[in-house]
């Protein structure tokens, strides 16, 4: 299986989170990712490839351009520790921007549509090693450590030939890939996560939002309680996947977040490393070509197992 990784993400690494009013360490740290590309290294896939570089296109048809530029002059106007929590484009205060932050942004989607790409031209898996994540950027809202939404812009990518599944598995529901394609029937979202009464968004990620307009009933979820086992998902899974099945897309993207792992600091699952690779194997009995993309995943010392675990699974 190709990898399309880059280590420009390191160039994104804000010092701190704001969480209650107070400064907590930046959880979404480049440490994530080289530990996921370290380990998958050291048990023999190898098969790295660096992103191409696209055009801004892809990323204005998904986001508002004022934002789009918004990023970009703020982000280039810090200097280099410099640190900004916008007053405008922004839902939380999880994601601040600094000197790096739109290029790294730019890159994280060039590894998506990378990917995309190398899937249009007939391979059957990849793995988007993409940092920042950004299944909670919206279409002109950075959020949940989220600014561009990876998932969302291969999707719209791929929808240019044919219907396409978005799966997340991430523990936080997707809230600005479900927006981007709420009122679209070619793009299928499904997310399975954590109650949004308890778990951030906190405002979306309902089972009752179904879609809107030419998109109603193209959007389904799957929010869990807290504490749910390995068996207990699986089974949450199996529906899921039968909601792909029945949309009969042509290409399945999968968000695929790690902080569903029971020692995620964040999370709030009981899903162990084996079970990824289950989830994988379930995943790859869809029979269709999978770009895998990196969302979340916060327990930095794991993170390479659950992800050989899930590509295993997939394989």
């Amino acid at each position: 299986m190709k990898i399309i990784y880059s280590d420009k993400h390191l160039i994104h690494n804000p010092p701190f989170e704001i969480y209650d009013g107070a400064k907590e360490p930046y959880a979404e740290k480049p440490e994530r990712i080289e530990t996921i590309a370290k380990y998958l290294k050291e048990k023999g896939m190898t098969d790295f490839v660096s992103p191409a570089h696209f055009p801004i296109d892809n990323i204005l048809a998904v986001h508002q351009r004022e934002y789009v530029d918004f990023l970009e002059k703020r982000s280039a106007k810090l200097q280099k520790t410099e640190i900004l929590y916008p007053s405008d484009f922004i839902m939380d205060t999880y994601t601040p921007i600094v000197n790096g932050t739109f290029e790294a942004a730019v890159n994280s989607v060039d590894i998506a549509l990378t990917g995309a790409k190398l899937i249009l031209n007939g391979e059957k898996k990849i793995y988007s090693l993409c940092r920042p994540p950004g299944h909670h950027a919206d279409y002109k809202t950075m959020g949940g450590y989220c600014y561009f939404n990876n998932a969302a812009i291969a999707a719209n990518y791929l929808s240019k030939h044919g219907k396409v599944a978005i799966l997340d598995i991430d523990f936080h529901h997707g809230n600005g890939t479900q927006n981007i394609f709420h009122e679209r029937a070619d793009v299928f979202y499904v997310s399975i996560h954590a109650d949004p009464h308890v778990k951030f968004p906190y405002s979306s990620g309902f089972i009752d939002e179904r879609g809107k307009g030419e998109g109603l009933g193209f959007n389904r979820n799957y929010p869990l309680p807290l504490g749910i086992s390995n068996q207990q998902y699986l089974e949450v899974l199996q529906k899921a996947l039968k909601d792909v099945k029945k949309f009969n897309p042509k290409f399945l993207v999968v968000s695929a977040g790690f902080d569903t792992y029971e020692k995620d600091p964040i999370g709030g699952f009981k899903l162990t490393i084996p079970v990824y690779k289950t989830i994988g194997q379930q995943i790859a009995n869809l029979s269709l070509p999978i770009l895998v993309i990196q969302e979340g995943g916060y327990y930095v010392e794991d993170l390479g197992k659950i992800a050989y675990s899930l590509l295993q699974g997939l394989v």
